[in-house]
């Protein structure tokens, strides 16, 4: 069974993300979706030829942001926490079109204490891995994200989605 997953950030203020932020006319505006059967979280995308570095070919940024992306609501999906990216390890097998569509799919490793580790790839219309990256996310404490995104944010609604 596929179900969406919901993106509760959207709707606090201030919110506007590259990649999934419904509202960024700039941006992806990428959805994402659990498969049951397997546990993991996708979405897919056609990229226009705006998000590419050399004609025809996505941006590694912009790769770099799909992997992130879905490995960060696979956590969430699992966790219902925020946490942060501390660290990807992305590999670029072959090169990923443009105007073709990407599935793209990451699947929690493990869940250590205040780190998650998720495992992610792209690949093309035939099933090809054309990049895939192992992401790690820290779950920040009230304080550090008090800091980090400045205490007018951390509204009681917001706080439910922090790690004590």
């Amino acid at each position: 069974m596929i179900k969406e997953v919901e993106n509760v950030l959207s709707g606090f203020p201030g919110y506007n993300c590259f990649a999934c932020g419904p509202h960024n006319e700039h941006g992806l505006r990428l959805k994402f979706f659990h498969d049951q059967e397997t546990d993991e979280v996708f979405t897919t995308i056609c990229t226009d030829e705006h998000f590419c570095g050399w004609p025809g070919i996505v941006h590694g940024g912009v790769q770099c942001a799909l992997v992130d992306e879905v490995s960060f609501w696979a956590m969430f999906n699992e966790t219902r926490k925020i946490a942060f990216t501390a660290k990807i390890d992305i590999a670029y097998m072959k090169k990923v079109p443009s105007g073709t569509m990407l599935d793209v799919r990451a699947k929690i490793r493990e869940i250590r204490g205040r780190r998650v580790e998720v495992d992610s790839v792209i690949r093309d219309e035939d099933g090809t891995e054309l990049a895939s990256a192992a992401v790690t996310y820290v779950f920040p404490r009230k304080e550090t994200l008090r800091e980090i995104l400045g205490p007018e944010l951390l509204s009681e609604e917001f706080l439910q989605y922090v790690r004590d």
